[in-house]
């Protein structure tokens, strides 16, 4: 996981929050959505439409690195 592929997961998710699975160049897979489920804060936080981009975009990094992986 490379911080380019954190990057582009993170903008697809804020650009379509029903996106597919990202996949990394490692084979991994990560549904993000899934990831911020997990991540509570980041879930409250994308929940409130008075969180800034700025914090969006940081509580979807977050939940990223901290993954939820795909099998397959």
């Amino acid at each position: 996981m490379t911080d380019d592929e954190v990057q582009t997961a993170t903008a697809t998710y804020l650009k379509d929050e029903g996106a597919k699975p990202f996949a990394f160049k490692s084979g991994h897979r990560i549904d993000v959505g899934k990831a911020i489920d997990m991540h509570l804060q980041a879930k409250k936080l994308l929940a409130d439409k008075a969180t800034t981009l700025g914090l969006r975009r940081t509580m979807v990094k977050t939940a990223d690195i901290m993954g939820f992986p795909v099998e397959g």
